[in-house]
């Protein structure tokens, strides 16, 4: 049980932080009577800052926040928990209800007990956790039907300026676009973690390597007790060389079988370990055949375009992965709408379908140059063989620099093509 004196000097400090200088970030979380807000994510996308980021400046005394890794709670149970609300209603007899914000709510045994009980007195809760610990679908689990689940990822490119403290609205984006398409460049290949974005350039490889050295052993390795750790690091290995590219479980099979103890089974629950994880992202195919999508490849993507860094940098596949993540960050949240890939018979392919309850509405390829006739010939031509047989007319092509309407005519088909520069596609307001 907490020492509740120990417990009101955390509570006091909490509310003499200074909260003026928190960079708030573009996740807009709901709250509901009787449901919890909870916020998941990869480790080291800014998750407890994002809770300082909701504490209203003018009245902090009325937030409760709890760390639960700080020492002072360890250990302690879910009946514990009675004596640190005790503690906050001695220091401020005049609030009935404070905002409950629950840190790292996993170090904590049967947290769910303490969600519950607040939710059941009508307090406002908010709840975060690591990623090894705290999965969307356990927490659905856990709370069985009492809270509204986010995903925080790591900085958008709207927000990572804000960080390097660059304004891009209006007028400001054309006197500052020299600097931001120099940013850019960063953003594309050092990634998008606020702790990244904000160190210097020499030390930005070592805090990359210890995130991915922390996922690998903390989110996958010790939460799913793996035995076949080489085969992992393999994955691993190939994922960071092949991002932006498609995978299959059964070419896998075939490439390691020969040296190594595997099975398909072992190949796809590995790669399901480090989506959980958030590592990763698998993408499937577009198409109304159930089975169809689940024999097709995936595309792999992965969380940030830093990590590659340790495998295999490409400027191209960094902004598909890119363009990918923010369609993730504008687009998780809205039932119905998913993001899948398009690709024919005759091996011509869309990078990114938006579909809404199963209709195309959306058709993106990213192909940063088109300068070459050849390869604006197989963009465009992909694009119109997707449109013409998913009835979609909203064509797009994110470039590097080129903007503008075509109007394309290619072997009886027509359609009007956006060509649209990444860096105007990514400061669009989500």
């Amino acid at each position: 049980m907490p020492d509740k004196t120990l417990v009101k000097r955390y509570i006091l400090n909490f509310h003499e932080r200074n909260f003026e200088g928190i960079i708030p970030r573009e996740l807009d979380v709901k709250t509901l009577p009787g449901r919890a807000t909870v916020i998941v994510g990869p480790r080291r996308a800014g998750k407890t800052y994002y809770l300082f980021s909701l504490v209203d400046k003018n009245a902090p005394e009325r937030y409760l926040y709890v760390d639960f890794e700080h020492p002072i709670f360890h250990p302690m149970t879910p009946g514990d928990f009675i004596e640190v609300l005790d503690a906050y209603r001695e220091l401020y007899p005049e609030i009935k209800r404070p905002v409950v914000m629950l840190d790292e709510v996993q170090a904590i045994p049967d947290w769910e007990r303490i969600v519950r009980y607040l939710l059941d007195e009508d307090y406002t809760v908010y709840v975060t956790g690591s990623s090894s610990k705290l999965l969307s679908r356990e927490v659905a689990t856990h709370l069985r039907g009492r809270s509204l689940t986010y995903t925080l990822f790591p900085l958008s490119f709207r927000e990572f300026l804000r960080f390097k403290g660059v304004e891009y609205r209006g007028k400001k984006f054309y006197q500052n676009l020299t600097r931001i398409n120099r940013l850019l460049e960063e953003y594309l290949h050092f990634g998008a973690y606020p702790e990244v974005a904000l160190a210097p350039e020499d030390v930005r490889e070592l805090i990359l390597r210890d995130y991915l050295d922390v996922l690998i052993k903390k989110d996958v390795l010790e939460r799913h007790r793996i035995k076949n750790v080489h085969l992992l690091n393999e994955l691993l290995y190939f994922s960071l060389r092949a991002y932006s590219k498609y995978v299959s479980f059964d070419s896998l099979y075939r490439l390691f079988k020969g040296r190594l103890k595997v099975t398909k089974r072992t190949i796809a629950n590995y790669f399901a370990y480090l989506e959980e994880a958030f590592a990763l992202f698998l993408v499937r195919k577009y198409g109304r055949s159930p089975k169809g999508r689940i024999v097709a490849p995936r595309k792999l993507y992965l969380i940030d375009t830093g990590l590659p860094i340790f495998g295999e940098k490409d400027m191209a596949r960094d902004a598909e992965n890119t363009v990918f993540l923010e369609l993730m960050r504008r687009y998780s949240t809205r039932a119905g709408v998913e993001i899948t890939y398009w690709k024919d018979e005759n091996g011509r392919e869309v990078d990114f379908v938006i579909s809404e309850n199963g209709k195309a509405k959306e058709l993106i390829q990213v192909s940063l140059r088109l300068e070459d006739e050849k390869t604006r010939g197989r963009e465009f031509l992909a694009l119109l063989h997707a449109s013409k047989r998913l009835g979609c007319k909203n064509l797009k092509v994110i470039t590097l620099g080129e903007e503008g309407i075509e109007k394309v005519a290619l072997y009886g088909m027509e359609g009007r093509i956006k060509l649209v520069p990444l860096t105007h596609w990514l400061l669009q307001e989500a």
